[in-house]
């Protein structure tokens, strides 16, 4: 199925949509880094996703393969990135610049969100 017949029958009704204040309209689905409810950052939709989240105090980038899509298990390539924040980030930055360059910096942005989190802070006397 093509990406946007996939959109069309999720958009109106999927357990990931949350609704707002005054109607806004956001989305809590896996691959969508803006949160917004929209085919262009949907995660479920587009065959070229791209996803940060933590997992064991490290994080997690899952890319999406579209000559994959139709199956689920190869579908999705996940990489543990245990290095330290900065090189994370360029690591992150890279990888989704090369799979989605429209959301390089939403990504980055993420992961250096999810990074200051597990940081841990220092004791004062």
């Amino acid at each position: 199925m093509s990406s946007a017949l996939v959109w069309q029958i999720v958009r109106a009704q999927n357990s990931f949509m949350r609704t707002g204040l005054h109607g806004h309209k956001f989305s809590a689905e896996p691959g969508n880094l803006y949160n917004k409810h929209s085919y262009k950052y949907s995660g479920i939709a587009n065959a070229n996703s791209v996803d940060v989240s933590l997992e064991n105090d490290t994080l997690k980038l899952s890319t999406g393969r579209p000559k994959t899509a139709n199956q689920p298990k190869k579908s999705k390539c996940v990489q543990m990135i245990k290095k330290n924040a900065r090189r994370a980030l360029v690591g992150i930055c890279k990888q989704a610049g090369s799979v989605r360059p429209d959301l390089k910096q939403a990504a980055q942005a993420r992961a250096a969100a999810l990074a200051k989190s597990l940081r841990v802070k220092k004791a004062t006397k």
